[in-house]
């Protein structure tokens, strides 16, 4: 039969290795925000965990000590739960964890040193953990909206479990009242406790080595897809839009505009204030770009200093009001480089289409590029709308 010494061991044991594998983990992803407090959390978990086990097994523990130990223990756990917020990016007020600390100090100090009660240091232990693993079951849901279910789902399920099964022995602990004697008594309640420690334990550290590698999945995704200089998605990414916009207008009979807009004589630019100005202009021209476009449209810069966009518009006419809101915008708003003020104006070539079984993004780009052509031969700082397929357009 297991025994509660048996189990507290190899708990220990289970926190030594996940408090080595976070250590690395901390090294390993060093701009992950919960790294580092998952990983102290853990090694100050372990540190607890291993004094009160060395002050159980003395047989008559100092309490003040005990105490401590038992604190040092708990607190590891809310920083496990300050790493997690740090990482959703949706911080707990401050005085979340002034609250627990103040249940943890008031709650074993009184089970310590004031009535000293085996039974009433696991309730406040078991409670600190409900309330703990309730705050970090809180932080998932902006994680998984951010890098996805890899980790969230794991570690979701451990803390649920261990929120059921520590909150069904607490109940059969205050029901059946049997005092316990220590953390080495011969308890059902302690035996169970420390199995689902053990399991949900083990579950969590991976859970959280999971949540790790789904972040650093994601800034290499973001990475990939985005433009260094703008941070606005790059052609990649525009092309998959594109290709997914396509795909839902084709199920709902709708039109689909895409438009290119080009810096123009961008060359005498970079030729006049040199190339650092020039990158300059562009960090300027797709912020006020950004600011011109509505929230259902999409803007990435596709390479050089050509921009593309996707338009959400019912017809020709709208897509024509939309890009001379953008080209307007981008002729008001002179970029600011060194105290000098440059001028910059864009030509804009779109497109609108019914999409149908032959267009894809190539078409529809090539369409647009054409349009964008014949804005720059006709005089550039204009408009010029053209055609992927036959479609009514407006003038």
């Amino acid at each position: 039969m297991l025994d509660t010494k048996t189990l507290s061991t190899a708990l220990i044991l289970i926190l030594i290795i996940g408090s080595g594998l976070h250590l690395v983990n901390w090294r390993m992803h060093r701009d992950n925000p919960g790294a580092k407090w998952w990983a102290l959390g853990l090694c100050v978990q372990t540190c607890g965990a291993i004094a009160t086990a060395i002050a159980n097994a003395s047989g008559a523990p100092f309490m003040p000590l005990l105490m401590l130990f038992n604190s040092l223990a708990l607190g590891g756990l809310v920083m496990l739960v300050y790493g997690t917020a740090c990482f959703s990016g949706h911080a707990l007020p401050r005085g979340i964890y002034a609250a627990l600390g103040v249940i943890i100090v008031a709650g074993i100090g009184w089970a310590t040193l004031i009535e000293p009660s085996a039974t009433a240091r696991l309730g406040v232990f078991g409670l600190v953990q409900l309330i703990s693993n309730s705050l970090i079951l809180s932080r998932l849901g902006y994680i998984a909206r951010r890098d996805g279910a890899m980790g969230v789902v794991v570690l979701a399920a451990s803390v649920v479990s261990l929120f059921v099964l520590m909150g069904s022995l607490i109940t059969w602990q205050l029901v059946s009242q049997p005092e316990i004697a220590g953390l080495y008594a011969n308890s059902d309640v302690l035996v169970l406790a420390l199995l689902t420690l053990i399991a949900c334990k083990t579950t969590m550290i991976f859970g959280y080595l999971l949540l790790s590698s789904g972040y650093s999945q994601a800034r290499l995704e973001q990475l990939a897809l985005s433009d260094p200089l703008t941070n606005l998605p790059n052609r990649r990414a525009f092309e998959r839009t594109v290709t997914q916009r396509l795909a839902s207008v084709r199920k709902t009979d709708r039109l689909i505009a895409l438009a290119i807009f080009d810096v123009d004589h961008f060359k005498k630019i970079n030729d006049t204030h040199g190339h650092d100005a020039g990158d300059a202009v562009l960090r300027h021209l797709a912020h006020v770009a950004t600011l011109a476009i509505r929230p259902q449209d999409f803007l990435a810069r596709v390479g050089g200093e050509e921009f593309a966009a996707i338009f959400d518009v019912e017809d020709a006419a709208e897509l024509v009001s939309a890009t001379n809101r953008l080209r307007l915008a981008i002729e008001v708003n002179h970029a600011r480089v060194n105290e000098a003020e440059i001028a910059v104006t864009v030509s804009v070539g779109a497109v609108l289409a019914r999409s149908g079984a032959g267009l894809d993004f190539s078409s529809l780009y090539r369409a647009a590029d054409q349009a964008l052509y014949s804005a720059k031969g006709t005089g550039r700082n204009r408009v010029v709308v053209g055609e992927a397929e036959p479609v009514p357009l407006a003038a």
